[in-house]
């Protein structure tokens, strides 16, 4: 029996946090129903045999250290089999979240689809618990709803993945990713939800914040138009993010839809977003590489 989609996973360094994805794709209810692809790059622990311990999951080692080096690797590897999702490594997600996602990929149409995001803050200190409930918040809604970035998982349908050709070599895949599609050709599967583990204090939190800037000021300065995408790419807008709208018309929009409730979990967003930029701009000035994988 053919497969019904193809999983890549990338991976570096994950042996502590992949058990848990793994255990979902090789549950008996869809075992063998999708070819799954766990792709390590440059790891220097055991995530290779981890990996290897699960039923249905084809591991492979590529010399290429970088995130955008195993996708374009999975890629190769799920040849012709669609729909196509892109995993993170470190997430939770259920058997029957896999499937809701898969099905509603599962069309001749331009698709690409992402999931709801739970955020794992049992273990966080109260800052970083504020910090997610603002992603959450009404004012964060209308960007969520619109855009696939940040869920840790993503999936095209057959048509959609032919937008462009390969990944680019940049940080944030997922922003590049969605950047290739109009509004109308996303949408979020309410019926798939993911677990994301997050930080449990504020220093952890700023790193992966300081992460996520480099990524997005990567992408803004990229040209990649050249090498990664096809004649039927979406060129990048300059209204796709939030950030590169004025200012002041973002916080006016904010002022009038702010809660009570909102207020402190705002505040702690804008100051962890704040020492983000400072520390990255530090960094830069010194002259050290943000690392990511």
């Amino acid at each position: 029996m053919s497969s019904r989609a193809s999983i890549v996973i990338p991976a570096h360094n994950e042996e502590r946090r992949i058990r848990h994805l793994l255990q979902s794709l090789s549950d008996p209810s869809i075992v063998g129903l999708y070819d799954v692809y766990v792709v390590c790059n440059g790891c220097t622990d055991k995530t290779r045999q981890v990996a290897e311990e699960y039923a249905g999951i084809t591991v492979v080692e590529i010399d290429g250290v970088g995130k955008h080096h195993a996708l374009n690797q999975g890629d190769l590897l799920a040849g012709d089999v669609f729909p196509r999702l892109y995993c993170d490594a470190d997430i939770q997600v259920s058997p029957s979240s896999i499937e809701a996602l898969i099905e509603a990929l599962t069309t001749e149409e331009i698709q690409v689809a992402g999931p709801a995001v739970h955020y794992g803050v049992q273990d966080s200190v109260w800052a970083v618990k504020m910090y997610y409930r603002s992603l959450d918040s009404r004012l964060m809604a209308t960007w969520r709803v619109e855009h696939l970035v940040g869920r840790g998982l993503y999936g095209a349908s057959r048509a959609a993945r032919q937008r462009f050709t390969t990944f680019p070599n940049m940080f944030a895949d997922d922003l590049f990713f969605d950047s290739q599609f109009e509004r109308a050709e996303k949408m979020i599967v309410t019926e798939c939800v993911v677990t994301i583990w997050v930080p449990v204090n504020v220093r952890e939190l700023i790193r992966g914040e300081v992460r996520v800037a480099e990524g997005n000021h990567e992408y803004r300065v990229s040209d990649v138009d050249h090498d990664a995408l096809s004649e039927h790419a979406v060129r990048r807008r300059p209204h796709f993010e939030l950030r590169l709208k004025s200012r002041m018309l973002v916080l006016r929009s904010w002022g009038r839809q702010l809660r009570g409730i909102d207020v402190v979990p705002i505040l702690v967003y804008l100051g962890i977003s704040s020492a983000s930029r400072l520390t990255l701009a530090v960094k830069k000035m010194r002259g050290r590489k943000i690392l990511w994988r």
